[in-house]
């Protein structure tokens, strides 16, 4: 039920339009313990502390304009609980913006909005966490907030669709002059979602398309390097599963070119060229799964996840030896509809490329969740 947000801070509104201004948010935290070993070595230490899991708080509301159409409009923004690793908290620094919204024809949005896949693709990741081996965080990764425009279309029988233009010039408001105006996130970004859900089943697609993210080496006949070529960035998700009658089964697949990768080492000098005052990533693509399983029982709601990051290709040559592989086991509590509990371990394998041997990470996490 929502609530009527009645602050200090709003005293000067017309009561009218208070009536339609609701707070909301999360409060997330818990206690994480972690350590990694590199092959050859011995264990780090185990380091341990509070962990914030993106609390949030946010305000909305709406205005009816009448024939089915209102205004809307919300700012949200980031909370970190324990701000100790110089993490900073600002206003409408997540999803953020204005818009109109019919019954029949769907929401128009400006401002600071999710890309199709951040928005309500993470159902394989049903995790609460701060370090990527408690939780699908190298999986989720391109998960992302462009500065745009967005329209989302009414539910069809279970079937809606999302997209998102960001511009050029929100995306990167830098001189154009040089030779090259490019490096990840210099240029506009597209983002397309498809949504279907019936009867407990679901699929989802996300799509995000980027100009100019990486380059592509230029080679003659001998394969000698002579130039490079500017090259987009995709991202594609795919995720389907079932939740209902107390199961929750997540399958997900991600292909990425161009753009964030799984391999942690792909901005190193081996694998990216300077270009002018950018240091741009050479072409490269890689291919993930995840699988997710739980199930309710009463208030418990034990669960597993295994994720797995083949191995990435450079300028067209498969790398050796970056690939993952990731295991999360844990259960959730539920207090309340708005109050759980969780507790977690998870271990994280991945490749440093070639003749740099293996990372372990081995990390167990227990914290509480509050919904308002």
């Amino acid at each position: 039920m929502k609530k009527t947000l009645i602050a200090l801070a709003l005293t000067t509104l017309p009561v009218a339009a208070m009536a339609e201004v609701v707070l909301y948010g999360q409060m997330k935290a818990g206690y994480e313990v972690n350590s990694t070993k590199l092959s050859g070595e011995d264990r780090d230490p185990y380091l341990n502390g509070i962990a914030d899991y993106g609390s949030r708080i946010g305000v909305k509301g709406s205005e009816e304009l009448g024939n089915g159409l209102k205004a809307i409009w919300q700012v949200e923004s980031r909370i970190h609980l324990g701000n100790s690793n110089g993490n900073s908290d600002g206003l409408a620094n997540r999803d953020s913006f204005i818009g109109l919204q019919h019954d029949k024809f769907g929401t128009v949005r400006a401002g600071r909005i999710s890309n199709a896949i951040n928005a309500n693709m993470d159902d394989v990741d049903a995790w609460e966490y701060n370090s990527d081996a408690l939780g699908l965080g190298k999986f989720t990764r391109t998960d992302a907030r462009y500065v745009g425009i967005a329209y989302n279309s009414p539910n069809w029988a279970g079937f809606d669709f999302s997209l998102l233009y960001s511009p050029r010039d929100n995306v990167n408001g830098g001189d154009r002059d040089g030779e090259y105006d490019v490096g990840m996130g210099s240029g506009d970004k597209y983002s397309i979602g498809l949504n279907y859900k019936n009867s407990g089943f679901y699929v989802k697609y996300g799509m995000d398309y980027l100009k100019n993210s990486g380059i592509k080496s230029r080679r003659d006949g001998n394969g000698v390097v002579n130039g490079y070529d500017l090259k987009d960035g995709q991202v594609h998700r795919l995720e389907g599963g079932y939740d209902a009658n107390n199961w929750f089964v997540g399958l997900g697949y991600q292909f990425t070119k161009n753009t964030s990768s799984h391999f942690s080492d792909l901005n190193d000098d081996e694998f990216s060229v300077k270009v002018g005052e950018h240091n741009v990533i050479l072409d490269n693509s890689g291919q993930e799964a995840a699988l997710t399983v739980g199930y309710h029982f009463g208030n418990i709601f034990p669960k597993v996840s295994y994720a797995h990051g083949f191995n990435v290709k450079v300028d067209g040559t498969k790398q050796r030896n970056t690939k993952y592989d990731q295991v999360v086991l844990g259960a959730d509590y539920d207090f309340s509809k708005r109050t759980t509990a969780n507790v977690q371990a998870g271990w994280l394998r991945e490749g440093l490329g070639e003749g740099n041997g293996k990372e372990k990470t081995t990390a167990f996490g227990v914290g509480l969740k509050h919904v308002f």
